[in-house]
């Protein structure tokens, strides 16, 4: 008790809760499902990997002489799953397991020089189906789901369902009898299992915790020789058992989640409980039980594939003459016992838990189908509250407008998992618009408040060097846009007062205007946008103003981009280190932007689209603390001005 109450408490400090595929390719942790459903549409593939460890003591007759040895188990464990979202009531999963089971022999007594050191079988064990039937899927912080399951036999290993010794005598086993003593001796746990689970989820701020509670049902078939041995292991008695092993198994297992932006921390408790094996010897250790805790942390990249790293330790007790299915008793000269006797030392189905373990998870996820959301809400008078008649569209976007309903102002839309801008538009109102990332299958509610016209503001926006129209948004202060037409035109209206207006347009230079609006009236302002452009600074040698080669190299690049753009218009400036006085350095910067403009005008470039200033040792692009950094500042730069000059 003492261990299943500090397992206990480790859950609870840990953390939770993002929805992670899980074993049985239905969404959860690895051994724990989620009672949520997945995603509608949403196709999940995943390869679970495990490997457990455990080293068991046990008792051999080596060379006439009692020994006790530690043999070690390896079981391999891989699940290829795949799972679906078929709607938000209900959720598919499958999944194929192949296992692999070997034991490493103690070298004792010479023992390895005869028996071998290494016995084991693998291959595809079983095909499962599972269904989540989602109870109350709309649930905002608890959930409630229902699992049904059944798993098929698809072995394809050695030749039976049971780990079997092919080397020489161990003192344990004999050549060609199946080893049961072992933790997972058997590849599969019958020809068809099924089993019922109840799954509940509980979402907190912080972490999300799952239980879940089910009743299994395992029914297995051994048919093996059991043999007597005298003290020379020589064969004494046999018996041909064939006998079918039922096993009803409450299983109760509970999961926690603490994600963590890209990574998710969980931790699993797994207990089952075998209905038909009531083990007690007496001394308080019970054999009926299998409980272990598994630890993990799931990685998640942007490309929907997922990681997992995991751990387990098994925290219950396991003996290997609990699971001989009665070698013991019949080597102890017992030959009645019956059928009944046997089965509750039979090996448990899907095996016990290793002592402990480590596995690596690869997942994908994707939604394979459209799952559209339903955006909906009304629009009303931001001043009286009352309904009115508008349009809403999605600028950017295929999905036709739709207009609200005169008598209730409600629109509905459906749209797809993307980022939409909303805008919305009334006769005798200001136009307002949002930008929204919409989900996938969700309902989203959105009201717009309108308020009503003050005054407009139109205009054009062209290039600045050919007068064409340009493609482009004017937006004003707040949350107002609105974009050209084909003829560059565009037209917003908006409250009285100072506004700045914004032209953006890709590849030009951004421009903003402040426009004094009155109510009731129309006012003009056009854009005309320059593109954008970029230069290299022009940098000079210590107190000259004259130009240096590299200096002409990076000019008459200048000059080309600027005659090809006739409406763009440059500030020159001048700057320089702080060697000197500051009123020498002031009419050095002075002369060297000068030395640029002259040089670019006997370029080609028009005299009006070019201007100087100096700014001497006023604007250093680094601390004159150093060579390097006084080199920094003997420059001239570039800006790019609005319009040309007049």
């Amino acid at each position: 008790m003492k261990k299943l109450s500090f397992m206990f408490a480790l859950l609870l400090v840990v953390g939770t809760a993002v929805a992670l595929p899980s074993y049985s390719g239905l969404r959860g942790l690895n051994r724990v499902v989620d009672a949520r459903t997945s995603e509608t549409g949403l196709l999940s593939i995943g390869l679970f990997t495990f490997m457990g460890i455990s080293p068991d003591e046990r008792t051999a007759v080596l060379e006439s002489e009692e020994v006790t040895l530690t043999d070690t188990e390896y079981s391999g464990t891989g699940y290829i799953t795949l799972g679906y979202g078929v709607s938000k009531y209900f959720e598919l999963g499958t999944r194929v397991s192949y296992l692999l089971n070997q034991i490493k022999r103690e070298d004792v007594n010479n023992r390895l020089g005869t028996s071998g050191d290494w016995n084991g079988d693998d291959g595809f064990s079983e095909a499962g189906l599972f269904l989540k039937f989602a109870l109350n899927p709309d649930a905002e912080n608890v959930w409630f789901s229902v699992m049904p399951w059944a798993q098929f036999s698809v072995y394809s290993g050695g030749d039976n369902n049971f780990v079997y010794n092919g080397d020489e005598w161990d003192g344990i086993w004999n050549t060609d009898e199946p080893m049961f003593q072992l933790r997972r001796p058997m590849m599969n746990s019958g020809d068809m299992s099924f089993g019922g689970d109840l799954l509940a989820t509980m979402e907190f701020d912080a972490v999300t915790i799952h239980g879940n509670l089910g009743y299994h049902y395992y029914k297995q078939n051994f048919v093996f020789t059991d043999s007597r041995y005298d003290d020379d292991h020589n064969v004494i008695a046999t018996e041909e058992v064939d006998i079918e092993v039922e096993d009803p198994v409450l299983r109760f297992a509970a999961g926690i989640e603490y994600p963590m932006n890209k990574t998710t921390l969980f931790a699993e408790l797994e207990w089952r409980h075998f209905l038909n094996r009531e083990f007690e010897e007496g001394d308080g250790e019970r054999f009926d039980d299998c409980i272990q805790i598994a630890p993990g942390a799931r990685f998640e990249f942007d490309s929907g594939f997922a990681m997992d790293v995991t751990g387990s330790y098994c925290i219950s007790s396991f003996d290997p003459e609990y699971n001989d299915l009665g070698h013991r008793n019949f080597q102890n000269d017992d030959d009645n016992q019956t059928d009944e006797e046997r089965a509750r030392y039979a090996p448990f189905p899907t095996g016990y838990a290793p002592q402990y373990g480590i596995g690596v998870n690869l997942m994908y996820s994707a939604n394979i189908l459209p799952n559209p959301s339903i955006l909906s809400g009304t629009v009303t008078d931001a001043s009286t509250g009352e309904v009115i008649a508008a349009s809403v569209t999605f600028p950017g976007s295929d999905v036709e407008g739709v207009n609200t309903d005169a008598g209730s102002g409600m629109y509905t839309a459906q749209l797809d998992k993307d980022t939409y801008t909303i805008l919305v538009a009334a006769d005798g109102y200001i136009s307002a618009s949002e930008t929204l990332e919409i989900p996938s299958g969700e309902n989203i509610t959105k009201n717009f408040a309108l308020q009503s016209v003050d005054g407009t503001v139109t205009g054009t926006v062209t290039d600045a060097g050919t007068g064409e129209p340009i493609e482009a948004l004017v937006a004003a202060s707040g949350s107002i846009q609105s974009s050209t037409d084909l003829n560059g035109e565009y037209s917003i209206e908006c409250a009285a007062g100072t506004r700045t207006f914004t032209a953006s347009a890709a590849g030009y230079s951004n421009l903003s205007r402040t426009v004094d609006m009155v109510a009731g009236e129309s006012v003009a302002q056009d854009f005309q946008l320059s593109i954008q452009l970029n230069f290299e600074n022009v940098y000079f040698d210590t107190g000259r103003h004259n130009l240096r080669p590299d200096a002409k190299i990076i000019l008459d690049r200048v000059a080309e981009m600027l005659i090809s753009n006739p409406g763009v218009s440059v500030m020159i400036t001048g700057n320089t280190d702080s060697d000197g006085t500051p009123e020498y350095n002031q009419e050095l910067a002075e002369n060297r932007a000068l030395s640029v403009r002259n040089y670019l005008i006997s370029k080609g470039v028009s005299e009006l689209s070019l201007s100087t200033v100096g700014y001497g040792e006023d604007r250093p692009a680094a601390p004159n603390t150093t060579d390097e950094n006084k080199a920094l500042n003997r420059r001239s730069e570039f800006t790019i001005l609005a319009a040309p000059i007049q």
